[in-house]
């Protein structure tokens, strides 16, 4: 009987199963191993050229600034020094519409730096790139010059200091035709209160445009303390000095700021063609508007002035548009009875009346100088503030303060209190 055999098939074991696959799965690592070691390797590359990268960025970076340096953040007039060397005065805007205040104040020093710097990167980049014609152009708008006295031995970085025989030639930012200029007369002395004072004077008159400030000081000599805040607070100045003379000294109630007026007087008929002449005082608080209401005095202007004599405001008594009297707390047969922030005096006008001074009179000090302006008649004064209806100067006097007694220097030798007590009086 023969013998039948079926073949019966053999599961395949679960091992071969595995093989099958251990292709794919040796392949996915394959892949893995490949995309690690790429991604090493484009991590490698930049660790080794992170410099290269970085220089990339940086000069980028600079080539954008640069653009925006390009762009004239300052319009400022030119002072020309003895050394040839222009001093730049900042944040003046062009136009008069453009009311924008900049919160970042350049001082001259600062822009002389700046412009250093540009010169060198535009030699520097010259000579890399071998260019080979490179030019630049600065435009000024023309205006009306005045002139001031530099000193030689203490050169100013931001204003000028009168006291030499060499006249230096100021030009304003802004073309005074369109923008007529404004000096600004202010005395001082050295007192407890001299540096706030002139401080909150300072930085009010930098949000003004075409401005000269004249700041004259009753000593013998120019103080390093005014010096030192006039130029951070970067506003163009003349800086005097015209002591009192000594006769009036002895006396109980001083002239106080005459002899500085009449110096600022002499300096501006020497210096000045046109604008208008402001007395303002370093005790006082000024609104904007006054000084824009200013420029175009054509003889003489008056305008109320608070917080003065017991009535609290010091003004001409208008009617009908015409001065009809004056409202004081203190006549004293005055026939101006004004304040001295009361009143403006145009440019041309004072070269009309060469003889126009202050008198060493206590008290007929305004009355005396708008005298010596006659012939003058009240129909010819232009009223300001609104024909006088509103206060735009404040007489806001500092509280007196009794002099700093002395330091200690035993104790406090060393430390930050010695320098503190330079600023004080």
């Amino acid at each position: 009987m023969q013998t039948h055999y079926r073949v019966v098939k053999q599961k395949e074991p679960h091992c071969r199963r595995l093989t099958d696959i251990l292709p794919f799965a040796s392949m996915l690592r394959s892949y893995k191993l490949y995309l690690m070691l790429l991604v090493s390797s484009i991590f490698f590359i930049v660790c080794q050229n992170q410099g290269s990268i970085t220089s990339l960025v940086s000069n980028a970076a600079a080539a954008s600034s640069g653009a925006v340096d390009d762009l004239p953040d300052v319009v400022a007039a030119p002072l020309q020094g003895n050394d040839g060397l222009e001093l730049l005065y900042g944040d003046s805007e062009p136009a008069l519409g453009a009311e924008k205040i900049r919160s970042r104040s350049l001082n001259s020093r600062d822009m002389l730096q700046k412009l250093n710097d540009r010169s060198s990167s535009t030699s520097s980049a010259t000579s890399t790139s071998a260019t080979t014609t490179t030019s630049t152009t600065t435009a000024r708008t023309t205006s009306t010059t005045t002139t001031a006295n530099v000193v030689p031995t203490a050169p100013s970085t931001n204003g000028i200091l009168a006291g030499s025989s060499s006249d230096v030639p100021y030009r304003f930012p802004v073309d005074t035709k369109q923008l007529p200029p404004l000096y600004i007369i202010t005395p001082t002395y050295r007192r407890p209160e001299q540096i706030p004072e002139l401080t909150r004077l300072g930085y009010t008159l930098k949000h003004v445009q075409n401005v000269l400030w004249i700041v004259v000081e009753d000593s013998e000599n120019r103080t390093a303390s005014v010096t030192r805040l006039l130029e951070e607070i970067g506003v163009p100045f003349v800086q005097l000095a015209a002591p009192m003379p000594a006769q009036y000294r002895k006396q109980k109630v001083k002239p106080r700021g005459v002899s500085n007026r009449n110096r600022a007087l002499q300096w501006i008929r020497a210096n000045a063609t046109e604008g208008t002449l402001y007395f303002a005082d370093d005790d006082n608080t000024y609104n904007l508007k006054l000084f824009e209401q200013l420029r175009h005095v054509r003889k003489v202007a008056m305008f109320p002035v608070g917080l003065i004599s017991k009535y609290q405001v010091s003004s001409p008594v208008v009617k009908n548009g015409t001065i009809t009297g004056f409202y004081d707390g203190w006549l004293g047969g005055r026939k101006y009875p004004l304040d001295m922030a009361g009143f403006a005096v145009s440019v041309k006008f004072l070269h009309k009346r060469p003889k126009a001074q202050m008198p060493f009179k206590p008290g007929y000090e305004e009355d005396g100088f708008l005298r010596s302006l006659e012939p003058l008649e009240l129909k010819e004064v232009e009223l300001l503030a609104s024909n006088c209806t509103e206060i735009l100067t404040w007489h806001t006097q500092a509280r007196k303060n009794p002099p700093a007694p002395a330091l200690d220097r035993k104790k406090y030798g060393g430390t930050n209190l010695v320098q503190l007590t330079s600023w004080l009086v």
